[in-house]
């Protein structure tokens, strides 16, 4: 059963071979915390399972701005891997034709052709996050930056290799005067690293702590990460960490809540 009133608009579109490989590595990054696939107008924008963080990533250098939504993530970029070739298979064509009809999302090479029916949008875990909502949830005034850090990606690395270990999905942010830290420990809090210290802050907020999640850090992107936080009202704070691959911006945004150490 196909909701009309939901459906995207339909086109026909040509990717490359290489492109549709970078598209499929890209999605493939968010398929444990997402069920759900709901990309509108290029842009792929959603909640975490778990509804702790925002995704955001710029898709239009890959897709135009054409919308592509469908059920179960890991499920399909699976079987949209299979139209990767081996390096012995020769093919003049190098495109895959996508087209979105009525009912159907169609993927066209010269050797198979795969539908996958359009999800009833009312229905996806992981709708897109329309422009009102996100104007309302993510607020991030240059005027409110707390502070901003750069992890490179070996930094990177080894906080999810530190998380991992101590088995924790969060890190801790402590701040003191002008300067923070950030710190991964195990539960019981018997266990700890250090994994950023001495962070120049903007403004003095006091002797305050946070927690975030170590989703941003975890996530498969080879990339450097900026995290920036910003403050949203009193006690809340919102983070924002920035990265980049095959060109195309990934940001993710989670919400966090101050308290006195």
């Amino acid at each position: 059963m196909t909701d009309t009133t939901e459906l995207s608009e339909n086109y026909t579109t040509t990717i490359t071979r290489e492109d549709f490989s970078k598209l499929t590595s890209l999605l493939k990054i968010f398929e444990n915390i997402c069920t759900d696939c709901d990309i509108q107008n290029g842009l792929f924008r959603c909640k975490s399972n778990d509804r702790q963080a925002v995704l955001k990533m710029d898709l239009t250098s890959l897709l135009q701005n054409n919308s592509l939504s469908f059920s179960l993530i890991k499920s399909k970029i699976n079987l949209l891997k299979t139209f990767e070739l081996d390096d012995n298979i020769q093919v003049e064509d190098k495109n895959i034709i996508i087209e979105s009809n009525e009912s159907n999302y169609e993927f066209v090479d010269p050797f198979s052709r795969m539908i996958f029916r359009k999800p009833i949008r009312k229905f996806i875990d992981n709708k897109f996050v329309d422009d009102e909502e996100f104007d309302s949830i993510i607020r991030c005034q240059e005027e409110n930056l707390v502070f901003s850090h750069d992890f490179n990606f070996y930094m990177k690395k080894r906080i999810s290799s530190i998380s991992l270990g101590f088995m924790t999905d969060v890190i801790e942010c402590k701040m003191s005067g002008l300067s923070a830290s950030l710190e991964v420990a195990t539960t019981n809090h018997e266990d700890s690293s250090k994994v950023g210290a001495d962070i120049v802050m903007n403004r003095d907020v006091g002797n305050k702590c946070f927690k975030m999640i170590v989703l941003p850090f975890t996530l498969d992107i080879p990339s450097d990460m900026r995290l920036s936080c910003y403050s949203v009202s009193g006690d809340v704070y919102l983070c924002k960490c920035d990265m980049s691959y095959y060109g195309v911006p990934i940001t993710i945004y989670t919400q966090v809540k101050l308290k006195n150490i």
